[in-house]
């Protein structure tokens, strides 16, 4: 294990001295150079229970007619980031005839970033042509730049375009970024045989987890991010876990993210006549422990629940306060409207969990 690894799994809370990187298998914990790696001391963890704190509500994007998929926040630079399909209709540089539908958007994975204030205002916007879905997105600060992280070069499966390899790139607003033309792109390929990979960040403790798919199962890894950013030559995870089950057949997968030694997840669906309003939504928050890859927690959340709409969208964590006593916040976020109309347009709202 590299010495920036050994201080990523410090980070989470201790290291197995001179031990590989930690991989978990299943639930079972073993270290790469052989015999058992130590248990990380426990990290705070965000306390899923507490009523959650409004953020975002019912803030517009760039595109009005198609739903956020995922967000990031950059609180030191006052920006957050959202990530939808491209809508029908939109034109750009280098489509064909037929590349403006909505449909051909979604199975191509064309997504629309748009860039707002802390308050809510749209600052500005870029399109990612041929990049995936946008379950998850990232953003990394190093000293005074930012780059975000996203899936890259979809590929179509069923309806929707899915990414198989990381990218990162700077925010340039108006921009359009196509994966097959533009030159120079910071691709990322942290494991081999892997597709519909996504990704997410935590600035705190400075990790990248990448949801993936193996042989037709979800898994999750963690890297420490300054490794992954300087493009090591091998990357190694620190931990990897599987999808906990819980998550398997009925839930909606729709975010996670990663703090500390704890991985959390978003699962639920949009209001309907199956989910009514007046039942409160099934949305549901998951917290599982890197270490072992059990489910250490798992809340139905009825936060929110007079948002219409109301579909669970998206997991970040970021500092709420830099400095000498950071304060983390986890945000989860729904696509909502003003009101039941379907014509309505389709808004951001993400509220916030504080650490226990």
């Amino acid at each position: 294990m590299t010495a920036l690894s050994r201080r990523a799994f410090v980070r989470l809370g201790g290291a197995a001295a001179g031990a590989g990187a930690l991989a978990l298998t299943g639930s079972t914990a073993v270290a790469a150079g052989g015999g058992a790696g130590a248990a990380p001391a426990r990290t705070p963890s965000f306390d899923l229970t507490a009523p959650a704190e409004p953020f975002l509500v019912n803030v517009g994007l760039h595109d009005q007619r198609t739903i956020m998929q995922s967000f990031a926040v950059d609180s030191t630079g006052g920006h957050v980031y959202v990530v939808q399909i491209t809508q029908g209709g939109t034109v750009l540089p280098g489509d064909a005839p037929g590349d403006e539908e909505y449909a051909r958007r979604a199975a191509r994975g064309d997504l629309t970033l748009s860039k707002l204030d802390l308050a809510g205002n749209l600052l500005g916007h870029m399109y990612l042509k041929r990049f995936g879905h946008g379950v998850a997105i990232g953003v990394e600060r190093s000293g005074r730049h930012v780059h975000l992280w996203t899936e890259v070069d979809a590929v179509t499966e069923g309806a929707s375009g899915w990414g198989t390899r990381l990218l990162r790139f700077p925010f340039a607003d108006g921009a359009v970024i196509d994966a097959d033309t533009t030159p120079g792109l910071q691709r990322r390929e942290l494991l081999p045989g892997v597709d519909r990979t996504t990704c997410n960040i935590d600035p705190v403790h400075r990790t990248l987890v990448m949801r993936y798919r193996r042989d037709g199962a979800f898994r999750f890894a963690l890297f420490d991010l300054d490794d992954v950013r300087r493009e090591r030559l091998a990357y190694r995870p620190i931990a990897d876990v599987a999808q906990p089950d819980v998550l398997s057949g009925g839930p909606v997968f729709q975010g996670y993210a990663t703090y500390g030694r704890d991985l959390y997840l978003f699962d639920g669906q949009i209001y309907s006549a199956t989910n009514p309003p007046e039942g409160r939504g099934n949305a549901h928050l998951t917290r599982v422990d890197w270490r072992t890859g059990a489910v250490a927690e798992r809340v139905r959340t009825t936060d929110g629940h007079e948002l219409h709409r109301r579909e669970p969208e998206g997991l970040g964590v970021w500092l709420a306060s830099p400095g000498r006593r950071p304060t983390a916040r986890l945000g989860f976020a729904f696509g909502t409207s003003v009101s039941a109309d379907p014509d309505d347009d389709r808004l951001c709202t993400i509220l916030t969990k504080s650490l226990a």
